[in-house]
């Protein structure tokens, strides 16, 4: 299975009001933090969720942390055991998993779709 970065979404593009969504998930998460190490955050999530609500995450989870990424999974069995320290220290398996990554310095949802 491949993995094509199909979407990138500027939250200006989108029309996210990131600041109040992201507070309200910081207030009331749907997801779960992982784990944190430097520069990446693990996600886990719900399947179905928006990619407003995904961003909404990624934002509420780097809050106070530049550079930060939000790497998101749906499925616990792919994440990581232990934050790598770097994005670069994620395995292929663990990135083709991925379903998305919040880019905080660049308020950025880069989407991955599977395409097979």
């Amino acid at each position: 299975m491949l993995i094509k970065t199909a979407t990138i979404i500027l939250a200006a593009t989108i029309g996210l009001a990131l600041p109040a969504t992201a507070q309200e998930a910081a207030e009331n998460p749907v997801c779960q933090v992982m784990g944190e190490n430097g520069m990446v955050t693990l996600l886990l999530c719900p399947e179905g969720l928006s990619q407003e609500l995904l961003a909404s995450e990624g934002v509420a989870a780097c809050t106070g942390r530049l550079p930060c990424g939000a790497w998101i999974w749906t499925d616990a069995t792919m994440i990581p055991a232990e934050a790598p320290d770097s994005h670069d220290k994620l395995t292929k398996a663990e990135v083709k998993s991925a379903t998305a990554i919040w880019v905080a310095e660049q308020s950025k949802l880069i989407q991955l779709n599977k395409i097979e």
